[in-house]
């Protein structure tokens, strides 16, 4: 397991309070954007076999990745590897709140549903370099997260960040903000950033393989 504790299947929330920061808007329930993102951004794309399955959301573009490692027998070393991008097109980064508040402006009572059926989703799926990817998760390998997560108060800028890991017969999620600088959920926040900062590398590595 990832993190190294076994967790089970355990949805772990941070203890946080929330005063102000960029991009929030007070008229937007706090947890209606989740699930408008849940909707849109299923896991249907990501519905065939896998060894493990990574998910990391980021509210900072409204955007989501799904690692997928598949299973290669007898042993998993040297198997494959995919990148699925999920992205909602049309609004721009960081724009589904100020949407999601202007709907509720004209309907108050608005669905997750209704919300997520006026926005079209990008997905693109591509192969990502095997090796490169496990270099990758050996350092998320390092990180040490506490299912008791540290009580602060966010008052700068942040932004919501989901991550999942799905082992088989276990799994993880932890949804928290950032980045921060000083706690392990801080540290998980900027290995999110650093990964997407490394999908091009990635991709390339497995156009080399294929070569």
């Amino acid at each position: 397991m990832v993190f190294g504790t076994h967790l089970g299947r355990m949805l772990i929330v941070p203890v946080l309070i929330t005063l102000a920061a960029m991009g929030q808007f007070p008229d937007v329930p706090a947890d209606l954007k989740a699930r408008v993102l849940d909707r849109l951004f299923s896991q249907d794309a990501a519905s065939s076999s896998f060894l493990t399955k990574m998910t990391l959301r980021y509210g900072d573009s409204d955007t989501q990745l799904v690692v997928l490692i598949h299973p290669v027998f007898p042993a998993n070393p040297g198997g494959r590897a995919e990148l699925i991008s999920y992205s909602i097109a049309g609004i721009g980064k960081r724009n589904l709140s100020l949407f999601i508040s202007k709907i509720l402006d004209h309907n108050p009572n608005a669905t997750d549903r209704e919300i997520a059926a006026q926005l079209k989703v990008d997905i693109s799926r591509s192969a990502i370099g095997y090796e490169a990817l496990n270099r990758r998760l050996d350092e998320l390998k390092e990180i040490r997260i506490s299912p008791l997560l540290a009580s602060r108060v966010a008052v700068d800028e942040y932004s919501d960040y989901g991550f999942w890991y799905d082992a088989g017969q276990e799994s993880v999620h932890y949804s928290v903000v950032g980045p921060f600088d000083n706690t392990a959920q801080d540290e998980l926040v900027k290995w999110m950033i650093k990964f997407r900062a490394d999908v091009p590398m990635l991709l390339k590595a497995a156009s080399t393989q294929k070569q």
